[in-house]
């Protein structure tokens, strides 16, 4: 298996989030993500819990950063559909989870 980079894995995980089509689908991915992100960074460790229910706080990107994401989506979009990538199927992402 050929080594993929941080950004590479990203993107194809990007794209692979994009094809779901099925609403309890992506929550699940959404939750098991940020289980898993707090899990590794220790943040569930320094915030205290709330005392009023609120929305998970979201990492925020940069509007660069955004851009550069979404023009890298594009170029991957624009080679599959001239069949030169070919993207993995929803199916396939949630069974390596």
């Amino acid at each position: 298996m050929a080594t993929l980079t941080l950004e590479s894995l990203q993107n194809e995980l990007i794209r692979d989030v994009l094809r779901v089509d099925n609403m309890d689908i992506l929550k699940k991915v959404r939750n098991l993500l940020r289980r898993e992100e707090r899990k590794t960074t220790g943040y569930a460790e320094h915030v205290s819990a709330p005392s009023t229910v609120a929305e998970e706080a979201e990492p925020y990107m940069t509007k660069e950063e955004i851009l550069a994401n979404f023009d890298q989506a594009c170029k991957e979009l624009k080679l599959n559909l001239e069949g030169k990538l070919e993207f993995k199927n929803a199916e396939d992402l949630l069974n390596e989870l």
